[in-house]
């Protein structure tokens, strides 16, 4: 895979929370970005995913985890 390669790390239905969490992994210094965020009417009902490049995944994943926004499992 190119570390440069944008992968999905998260994915909700909730796209103030997408840009939430995109927001605290820019404070953390990883490069994310919302994809689907765009629902105009269906807010609430399709996916929106966070993407960061390849190299940052792992990091990032974990930075989602300990955010206090972040729904537990």
């Amino acid at each position: 895979m190119d570390p440069q390669e944008l992968v999905p790390i998260y994915s909700t239905t909730d796209p103030t929370l997408a840009s939430i969490l995109v927001n605290g992994l820019k404070d953390e210094g990883i490069s994310a970005t919302i994809e689907g965020g765009n629902q105009g009417g269906f807010a609430g009902v399709l996916d929106v995913r966070i993407l960061v490049r390849a190299w940052d995944a792992d990091r990032a994943a974990k930075v989602i985890r300990e955010h206090p926004q972040t729904p537990g499992d």
